[in-house]
């Protein structure tokens, strides 16, 4: 394990292996007595993404909680405040607000990051994104603990920046890079699963998975675009990067490769 590396990020397009070798990349580390925990894009109670929290400004934090007396409590007790800003998360353990449906409708029309139309401007989502990767940091300084993440330090940013803000690359660069910063202190190592070609990939993946509209043209215009990014973004990160080819889905091989790079030997 490299010196100190508290954070492992693992990268790359739909059905380059990220999740199983995320988690097969955490069991090893197990076995090796190294304390880890891993989390894949949509797990609960993930330690730096935002989806499934709604965003509020002060004003209409206030507001809210005036309008449900009974559950002010309950929503101020988990609420992450930022400054003037409200997170509230509302995805997980709903059971306090049962029966309370109009509550629920209206955290979920605030939703940060899964919602047709964003509630934040651009300003606002860079800086929550950024002080939640800053909170995680700040938490994991405090323990041994190594944390595996996938498929959330460019995934989930870039798919959220295009679609809510259609950003140009730049303003991709300047807000991954500012996540970056946030986190070097932890020693993070990334690795990029890629394949040479990003139409077969989408078609495979597309009949794999049964999802025949990751393989329209549409889809390949924008995974191609997205790996451009990515990899132009792997040259300017402050921390160490690997890119692994796994273009034979010889998944043995590119675990072991995996392994290689955070600095262990099978």
């Amino acid at each position: 394990m490299r010196r100190n590396c508290k954070l492992i990020l693992v990268e790359g397009l739909c059905g380059t292996g990220k999740s199983t070798l995320a988690e097969r990349l955490n069991g090893y580390l197990a076995k090796k007595d190294i304390s880890s925990h891993f989390y894949d894009e949509g797990a609960v109670r993930h330690p730096t993404s935002l989806n499934g929290h709604a965003f509020f400004r002060e004003v209409e934090y206030k507001e809210l909680l005036e309008r449900y007396p009974i559950a002010a409590d309950e929503i101020s007790s988990r609420v992450i405040n930022d400054e003037s800003y409200y997170l509230i998360p509302y995805r997980e353990s709903m059971a306090p607000f049962n029966g309370m449906e109009a509550l629920y409708s209206e955290l979920k029309s605030h939703e940060l990051c899964w919602t047709p139309s964003p509630v934040a401007t651009l300003t606002e989502f860079t800086y929550l994104i950024q002080g939640q990767w800053s909170r995680f940091a700040n938490l994991a300084s405090t323990s041994d603990e190594v944390y595996v993440l996938e498929a959330v330090f460019f995934q989930h940013q870039i798919h959220d920046l295009l679609r809510h803000y259609q950003v140009d690359d730049y303003q991709i660069e300047q807000h991954i890079k500012g996540i970056a910063d946030q986190i070097a202190a932890m020693n993070p190592v990334l690795i990029y699963l890629a394949q040479p070609s990003v139409r077969e990939q989408q078609i495979w993946i597309s009949s794999i998975r049964s999802k025949h509209h990751y393989a329209t043209e549409q889809s390949i215009r924008f995974m191609e675009y997205r790996k451009k990014i990515e990899l132009r973004l792997i040259d300017l990160l402050p921390f160490a990067t690997y890119l692994i080819e796994n273009e034979n889905r010889d998944w043995e091989e590119v675990f072991s490769k995996v392994v290689w790079a955070i600095g262990s030997k099978c």
